[in-house]
């Protein structure tokens, strides 16, 4: 009976939704604000720095600082080149004065040649998507979700769970998201996040379809946001490891989550960049039990940006044999690889196969 119920519980959790992890190719909330001599010539203003700056944000997430030093300022036309598409939130005007948040989404061809034309080593895989459960810790204890005013029905939004809703960290090349929805209070709460729990995080984990889980206590005062946690991983074997959370500390919410991920994608980048050099060759088997298995291995695997080419040699109901030409070290190929939930690994029959993760 429990296991029923667990199942209805991760049915409707995953049915809920957490934000999916998304093209690192978008860039939210950049800040726009101009003034001028009348709106319009306000509001180009405004847009067209927007554009470059975003073009800024996009650069420092996909490179690393020695690689980037050498990229040339942006004109507003370059930038405009680059860009597949605008949105722009919480907009205001005036007679002279324009601004909001901008949403940029990128040509990511548009991009790829840019940079191959500079030279720049660059990194647009994105690691393994971590689920955060953002705990703030008050006087009345560890609030997680949000709740609605038993007499008024206003809902209490937790600011720190919303940060996390709202700021776009799952473009990020290590992308983080919370839940979309409340549901996951079926699960867990505040203060159950806060015990840090592995095997209580592992069935939020199930829940969500993800296999790591980060829970991230903030405290508000006077000075500022400081935050505490630990990073969990689960192995799908019902083995768990975990590391903390280096403390951190910022003036905002915002602040201290974009230190988080940076973080994060700092290490992420180190790992996967590639510098010149010519492609591999590696011939693997594909293990599958499904034709839906075989569809999303075959999708891991074409999707890795450090395979230039994926070639079907055989198929078989349970298998498949490829030919992969691949640039950067087996290592780098592993781990871009289990970021899109498969497996490279030895196996004493067959040599080289890639499975589910």
């Amino acid at each position: 009976m429990m296991r029923q119920i667990f199942a209805a519980i991760a049915a409707m959790l995953m049915s809920a939704g957490l934000a999916a992890a998304d093209t690192p190719f978008t860039v939210v909330g950049v800040p726009i604000d101009a003034t001028a001599s009348n709106a319009l010539e306000a509001q180009t203003a405004a847009m067209q720095r927007g554009q470059v700056d975003a073009v800024s944000v996009l650069v420092e997430r996909l490179t690393l600082p020695e690689d980037r030093s050498t990229i040339p300022p942006v004109s507003n036309d370059e930038a405009a080149m680059l860009i597949a598409g605008l949105q722009v939130r919480n907009e205001q005007r005036s007679a002279t004065r324009y601004l909001g948040e901008l949403t940029v989404s990128f040509d990511p061809r548009a991009v790829r040649n840019w940079l191959n034309g500079l030279g720049v080593a660059f990194v647009e895989a994105q690691a393994r998507e971590i689920l955060v459960l953002p705990v703030l810790q008050t006087g009345n204890g560890y609030w997680l979700w949000n709740a609605a005013d038993a007499e008024t029905g206003d809902v209490n939004e937790n600011p720190w769970m919303m940060e996390w809703r709202n700021g776009g960290y799952q473009h990020a090349l290590s992308p983080v998201s919370a839940p979309s929805g409340d549901a996951g209070r079926m699960l867990i709460d505040g203060a159950g996040a806060a015990q840090m729990n592995a095997d209580s995080l592992q069935s939020v984990a199930q829940a969500y379809g993800v296999s790591r889980v980060a829970v991230m206590i903030a405290s508000q005062s006077e000075a500022g946001i400081r935050v505490d946690g630990r990073l969990f991983s689960f192995d799908g074997r019902g083995e768990a490891t975990s590391q903390p959370i280096p403390t951190m500390a910022g003036r905002s919410f915002r602040s201290a989550a974009s230190r988080f991920v940076q973080d994060l994608e700092a290490v992420w980048k180190s790992e996967a960049i590639v510098r010149g050099g010519g492609a591999d060759r590696l011939t693997v088997t594909v293990l599958y039990s499904s034709l839906a298995e075989w569809l999303r291995l075959q999708n891991a695997i074409t999707g890795t940006s450090l395979i230039s080419s994926a070639q079907l040699d055989a198929i078989a109901p349970t298998g498949a044999m490829m030919t992969l030409e691949f640039r950067g070290d087996r290592g780098q190929l592993q781990r871009q690889l289990d970021a899109r939930g498969a497996r490279l690994m030895n196996d004493p029959d067959l040599g080289l196969v890639v499975r589910s993760r």
